[in-house]
């Protein structure tokens, strides 16, 4: 009988996020020959003392493998390790330390892993020319898309039609452009912008400046079993974000039969596949424009329906997971 190969997991990253998302996926397919195990450490995810915790993990286990579905790799280990690096956001959106421990920290330890996972060509890119890692060291595994977006009849209604954000409120996120873009639109008036989760003060106050508060809904939480009926309702999805590593919702939103109106820089144009209207993210302009020809193109919009399904169904989340296996246990 063939040995398991102990493989040994952080499992912190659990939970309604892409990354939960990820680890979920991953986890669920693990196959018969792994016997997999998880870290004990509490350090908070974002803790720079993680590196330290998951090296006396390491040190007190007897597993052949560490692998994690995120950026934080072990100070040391007596043990290959895989971990995942989905983007470089943090040397460009958060704070000086955050920028500091990535290229003194992130980088140094990245050069002792087995492999490096990243989910785009986009941000391997990015790996090897803004932290130096060699390119050997670094495996493109792209992300999925959950079937039931591919599967899902059933349309939400706002009562009226919607345009869709689905996301967080960070600087990358763009929002106030997608905002000023949809108010400055020549399209109908009963048009909305619904944006999943809460307003805060900031884009309050341009919403009343741009004059569209009751063109502005807020849909709070969306629990991940609506995602798939929010999508199908809208009749467009926006994600014209100044970066991402992937965009998880433009994969969402095909999968959806919804077009996409999302950015043509980063890895969104490599993920979009051709299949979305892809605009500059830092022209107001160039996002309007996408916006009235998806309203006022209708061959445009059927070919976006019609291309966005087909690409969609190129990134099957069974794809992942087998790849990410394969790299682990070879």
């Amino acid at each position: 009988m063939e040995q398991k190969r102990k493989v040994l997991i952080d499992g912190r990253w659990a939970g309604d996020t892409g990354i939960g998302r990820l680890y979920k996926e991953v986890m669920q397919a693990a196959p018969p020959e792994a016997a997999c195990h998880w870290v004990t450490t509490k350090a908070g995810l974002g803790s720079m003392f993680s590196p330290y915790d998951l090296a006396k993990d390491i040190s007190r286990s007897e597993a052949d493998i560490f692998y994690s579905p995120s950026f934080m790799p072990p100070l040391y280990s007596k043990i290959p390790f895989i971990f995942t690096v989905h983007d470089l956001m943090h040397l460009f959106y958060y704070s000086a330390m955050h920028k500091l421990y990535y290229k003194h920290v992130i980088a140094r330890l990245a050069l002792r892993a087995k492999q490096i996972i990243t989910v785009s060509q986009f941000s391997k890119e990015q790996l090897v020319t803004l932290l130096g890692i060699p390119e050997h060291l670094i495996t493109v595994i792209y992300n999925g898309v959950d079937a039931h977006f591919l599967q899902n009849e059933e349309a939400m209604s706002l009562n009226r039609p919607y345009f869709l954000y689905v996301g967080n409120r960070r600087t990358n996120k763009n929002l106030p452009a997608m905002l000023e873009a949809f108010a400055k639109a020549k399209i109908p008036d009963d048009f909305i912008f619904a944006l999943s989760g809460k307003a805060h003060p900031a884009l309050n106050a341009l919403i009343q400046q741009l004059g569209i508060e009751k063109k502005v809904r807020f849909l709070g939480f969306i629990p991940e079993e609506d995602l798939p009926k929010l999508y199908k309702g809208a009749y467009a999805t926006l994600f014209v974000s100044l970066m991402e590593g992937f965009g998880l919702p433009v994969l969402e939103s095909m999968a959806s039969g919804t077009p996409v109106i999302t950015s043509s820089v980063s890895s969104l144009p490599e993920i979009a596949g051709g299949a979305a209207v892809c605009v500059n993210p830092t022209k107001i302009a160039n996002i309007q424009e996408g916006i009235e020809q998806l309203v006022n193109n209708g061959p445009l919009y059927e070919a976006c329906i019609e291309k966005g399904i087909h690409r969609a169904r190129e990134f099957p989340w069974s794809n992942t997971a087998q790849k990410t296996w394969e790299l682990i246990l070879t």
